[in-house]
């Protein structure tokens, strides 16, 4: 079931261009096909670079991965900004003290972005008694009581300023993570295979990566294959 306001997902990470951007547009578009009209993602950085677009680099990122970010504008983690959000996912460590400084009451709804995918791993899934948003409302607040359960690696590489490389090592971070909270908004009764541009193409690039440890192609414009994908 789909009724009521979108769940508000907030994705947080330095500058708010690099990180942040391709895991907000990765989850919007991923959320969108999942469960139309039930997400409302955005993403902000604890020291903007306010106003500046997303990085060439992961702007190329999302393209191969079938999002966008050319309208994307950096801006400030605010007070307000995490109040708005019903889940908040940092993207390191780091982000997690200034974000609560900010906001201390969001410490509950706080969690790195590949802390909150180990966790819903280890949640029941959607129901069909329930919301969408019921059920992400759910996984928050049982998140919060069995996050001692999910240890583990927690930090996505910040490329800012650095080769291509390390633009590939944070997708490599980020897209099982962000395969993982697709899927987990989707009632398993529902669920099944995707053509290009959807979840299902991030799982495949999280399982051929893994499989064959290929970079991310160098290439730009229409046409560029990705290592992820292919």
């Amino acid at each position: 079931m789909i009724v009521g306001t979108p769940f508000r997902i907030l994705t947080v990470c330095t500058g708010n261009v690099c990180r942040s951007p391709l895991a907000e547009r990765l989850l919007q578009s991923g959320l969108d096909e999942a469960a139309p009209g039930s997400f409302s993602v955005s993403s902000a950085g604890v020291r903007a670079l306010v106003g500046q677009p997303a990085q060439p680099r992961s702007a190329e990122i999302a393209r191969q991965l079938g999002t966008s970010l050319e309208t994307f504008a950096a801006r400030q983690l605010t007070e307000r900004v995490v109040a708005d959000a019903d889940l908040v996912l940092v993207l390191a460590e780091d982000h997690r003290a200034p974000l609560l400084a900010l906001a201390p009451s969001a410490l509950k709804r706080t969690f790195t972005l590949r802390e909150f995918a180990r966790i819903v791993e280890l949640l029941p899934g959607p129901t069909t008694r329930e919301t969408v948003q019921e059920t992400w409302h759910r996984y928050v607040a049982e998140g919060d009581r069995i996050r001692h359960r999910a240890s583990g690696d927690n930090d996505v590489t910040d490329p800012y300023g650095l080769d291509a490389s390390v633009y590939e090592q944070m997708a490599r971070e980020i897209v099982p993570a962000v395969s993982t909270l697709i899927s987990a908004a989707e009632p398993r009764r529902r669920r099944r295979p995707f053509g290009p541009g959807s979840r299902a193409e991030l799982r495949e690039a999280e399982r051929r990566q893994l499989a064959e440890r290929r970079p991310l192609s160098a290439g730009t414009g229409s046409g560029a294959s990705s290592g992820l994908l292919t």
